[in-house]
């Protein structure tokens, strides 16, 4: 997030990339066992979508102030 992002913007644009991946972890085949390279992606894109929700979070809770 820009430090010039309207939160209430950038909780729009979060929403509706999450609704996306929502909607394409639909379309995805069975779980079916990965190779550990692919585990270890999952653990990477994990990790960046917790720090990228930790970061809204953050802002919005800076912008709506105590």
């Amino acid at each position: 997030m820009a430090e010039n992002d309207d939160p209430a913007e950038a909780a729009t644009r979060l929403e509706a990339a999450l609704e996306r991946i929502a909607q394409n972890a639909h379309k995805s085949t069975p779980y079916v066992p990965q190779p550990e390279s692919a585990v270890a992606d999952t653990a990477r894109i994990t990790a960046r979508l917790d720090a990228l929700i930790a970061q809204l979070r953050a802002a919005l809770g800076a912008a709506t102030g105590p």
